[in-house]
């Protein structure tokens, strides 16, 4: 009963996103570095297997060419590591804005965006900055997020804010909040200075995370029909989730983003997940994102 369900539910689902397919995905996350200043206890960046390192700046900018040619809606300048430990990441936001693309995003853990690195990517163009906090109260925090500290990225977060009013950026700046509890002064007072602020679960990082308690009714994972990522190296994942790119659909180095989206090996993944049978991709299998 369940597997029919699932059956059904991935088919409808799956038929939708189908019909708002683009030739050019809608989303693409440059990795523009992988390094990160944390050690997060729910995050398995200790176990990545590929090289600390940066996205070539050639490489970087031909990317953000290829979406601006394109009408590519949004560029995300991260993916598996602090986007501001890479102190180019004001340059690739300008060049992005520079070149018409709409919305130019960062997802940073908040603890280096220092006063002079806040000015300067909310000068360049930066359309959004989400903060993320694993954590809602200084214990919870900086017990998760490891050697972060709570109040720093709380001032971080307060700061970057005042400085997007100074200086008149159109910039939303966002919280998320993953947390075992919605109790909290300090979430409260943040929530009531930023533009969004979202609580949310705990993934599983395509099921390396450990498995999770879940619905036993599968969906098709919207992020094949929207979203492209990028490795520092150049190698396109399957998706955000697959921090070691055990799933390669080709290289941006060697091939346009274009063709590699509309590959034989990307549309068969995606029918995979159009007939429930996501358990066939070993990512997929057991991926907290891909249940109900």
């Amino acid at each position: 009963m369940t597997s029919l369900v699932s059956r059904l539910l991935c088919a409808t689902i799956g038929t939708a996103y189908d019909a708002s397919l683009r030739d050019f995905p809608n989303v693409v996350r440059i990795e523009s570095t992988n390094a990160c200043n944390a050690q997060c206890i729910i995050c398995p960046h200790h176990r990545m297997s590929r090289p600390i390192e940066r996205i070539e700046r050639s490489l970087c900018e031909r990317i953000i060419k290829e979406c601006a040619e394109n009408q590519c809606r949004e560029i995300h300048l991260h993916n598996f590591g602090e986007p501001f430990l890479d102190t180019r990441l004001e340059t690739f936001v300008k060049y992005a804005k520079d070149r018409g693309v709409e919305k130019v995003k960062v997802f940073s853990n908040g603890a280096i965006i220092s006063e002079e690195r806040a000015r300067g990517v909310l000068q360049a163009g930066i359309d959004e900055i989400k903060i993320s906090f694993d954590g809602a109260t200084e214990e919870e925090f900086e017990r998760i997020r490891t050697p972060l500290k709570f109040g720093a990225v709380v001032a971080n977060t307060v700061r970057l804010v005042e400085l997007r009013d100074e200086l008149a950026s159109p910039a939303r700046i966002k919280v998320a909040c993953c947390s075992t509890t919605d109790k909290s002064q300090t979430m409260g007072m943040l929530a009531a200075k930023v533009d969004g602020f979202s609580f949310g679960k705990i993934h599983n990082w395509g099921g390396d995370g450990g498995e999770q308690k879940q619905s036993a009714v599968r969906k098709p994972c919207s992020r094949l029909w929207r979203t492209f990522t990028i490795l520092a190296d150049g190698n396109v994942s399957l998706c955000c989730l697959d921090y070691n790119g055990v799933v390669t659909l080709g290289n941006v180095s060697k091939d346009s983003i274009k063709d590699i989206w509309g590959s034989r090996q990307y549309k068969s993944i995606r029918a995979l997940h159009q007939t429930a049978r996501q358990e066939e991709i070993a990512l997929c299998a057991h991926c907290s994102k891909a249940f109900l």
